[in-house]
């Protein structure tokens, strides 16, 4: 290439940089997916679900009591409401002072008033460690029953925004209802939390 003179485009490689508003936080959880009381530690994460006509996003925070989903959103916009709208959900349940939610390590988690609503509301904020999946396994364990068990099944029904609400309402019924857990002995999480 030199004799000839023939040079070749090189792509330049762009550095990653962590944003100013970046917060992150210890991982508090540290993999202890139990729970002796509802309402104390909670899970968090965003999964995408394809349309005909956009992409949409679903927010779930699931209590690790009973692996239950006790708060949720769907969106089009994969922003930093989309996971704030999910906790002041959650926070109309649950009095959330001392209790324990965590998340991966992405920007809908680490946005400062992401931060400062759960300072506000009394919750200690705990994240995975970098690119670690398993430090969440519960929540992508139940995003990986969600979509086998409703999404890729209805995946020729699913037109638009609507059909994502209608079907993740549906299918959180099903799952917190009637869906057994062999976890909480083969019942749903309902009837775990009740007995």
């Amino acid at each position: 290439m030199k004799a000839l003179n023939i040079k070749s485009i090189v792509r330049k490689k762009k550095k990653k940089t962590t944003a100013k508003t970046e917060v992150v936080k210890e991982n508090i959880l540290n993999r202890n997916f139990t729970s002796a009381k509802p309402g104390k530690k909670f899970v968090t994460d965003i999964t995408y679900i394809p349309t005909r006509t956009k992409m949409m996003y679903l927010c779930v925070i699931i209590d690790l009591f009973n692996n239950e989903p006790v708060a949720w959103n769907i969106s089009s916009s994969q922003d930093k409401y989309l996971s704030i709208n999910t906790i002041k959900s959650l926070a109309k349940k649950y009095d959330l002072r001392d209790a324990i939610i965590h998340s991966d390590r992405g920007v809908h988690y680490t946005n400062k008033e992401y931060v400062v609503l759960l300072s506000k509301l009394g919750v200690q904020q705990s994240m995975s460690r970098k690119g670690n999946c398993w430090d969440n396994a519960p929540a992508e364990s139940f995003f990986s029953h969600y979509k086998c068990e409703s999404i890729y099944l209805m995946k020729k029904k699913i037109k638009g925004p609507a059909d994502v609400v209608n079907i993740t309402n549906e299918y959180m019924d099903y799952y917190i209802n009637y869906r057994p857990q062999k976890k909480l002995g083969g019942v749903p999480p309902k009837m775990f939390k009740t007995a």
